[in-house]
């Protein structure tokens, strides 16, 4: 019987262990590969739509934009304030808490004696209420301004996309009640549905202080326990890349 080389009897202990590995990461990256594709898809279908703020209702700190055709000094930004009014100089302070920019364009024009079309009102920063994103979003895990009614997959656009090691099928929202004093309500996301399947049914419309988790798929979690010198095998198979390795500039 040959005796068998020192390096082999590794080999041989890893060997299973490695099987296993692959069989899961081959039967992961196909289905990951179709969420990508349609990710990428929905995203361009976002950026061609301007963002539709007409529902959007202000509050205190959004900072406006406004601009009074013909009125010197009604151009500029306008901090809303606490007592929910933006200053107008001589004209006093106007209410604007809780109506849309619409409404509060319409409050301008009536108050300075002027055409609506002659009125013009945006958001410049949405500081008054915020979504909170947590798990394998691109970027830090982090707080967005909420901008009115907006669809899970929108906002997650919005912030960048999801990670590659992000599991479509472990996406919930979480809605707090905070101020409502009442327990909380978790809502399952299904990105494979509504991107594959053009199924919106769980792509719903996110709420002020909500909060959207995104899961980690079994092959990231797996990444952690892979020993380095098979790292290079497991993220070729995978798609990944170590940060800060070199690209191939071949």
């Amino acid at each position: 019987m040959k005796a068998r080389k020192p390096g082999a009897w590794r080999w041989a202990l890893m060997a299973p262990r490695l099987g296993l590995l692959l069989t899961l990461l081959t039967g992961c990256s196909t289905g990951r590969l179709h969420i990508d594709r349609a990710l990428l898809r929905h995203a361009d279908a976002v950026s061609r739509e301007a963002n539709s703020p007409e529902a959007y209702r202000l509050s205190c700190p959004d900072l406006l934009w406004i601009e009074v055709e013909g009125k010197v000094g009604l151009k500029g930004r306008r901090e809303i304030g606490p007592d929910g009014r933006i200053d107008l100089g001589n004209l006093g302070r106007l209410r604007v808490e809780g109506l849309t920019v619409a409404e509060t364009a319409r409050r301008l024009a009536e108050l300075t004696g002027v055409r609506d079309d002659w009125v013009r009102v945006h958001v410049v920063e949405y500081n008054s209420r915020h979504l909170y994103l947590v798990g394998q979003v691109v970027g830090p895990q982090r707080i967005l301004p909420y901008q009115g009614p907006e669809r899970v997959l929108d906002v997650l656009q919005r912030a960048g996309g999801i990670t590659a090691g992000a599991a479509p099928d472990e996406v919930y929202v979480v809605r707090t009640h905070f101020s409502e004093q009442q327990p909380p309500e978790v809502f399952p996301v299904e990105l494979k549905a509504i991107l594959l399947h053009n199924d919106s049914s769980t792509n719903i419309y996110i709420e002020p202080d909500d909060q959207i988790y995104v899961g980690e798929t079994r092959p990231c979690v797996l990444e952690k326990w892979v020993p380095p010198w098979f790292r290079p095998i497991f993220e070729s198979l995978w798609g990944m890349r170590r940060p800060g390795a070199a690209k191939d500039t071949k």
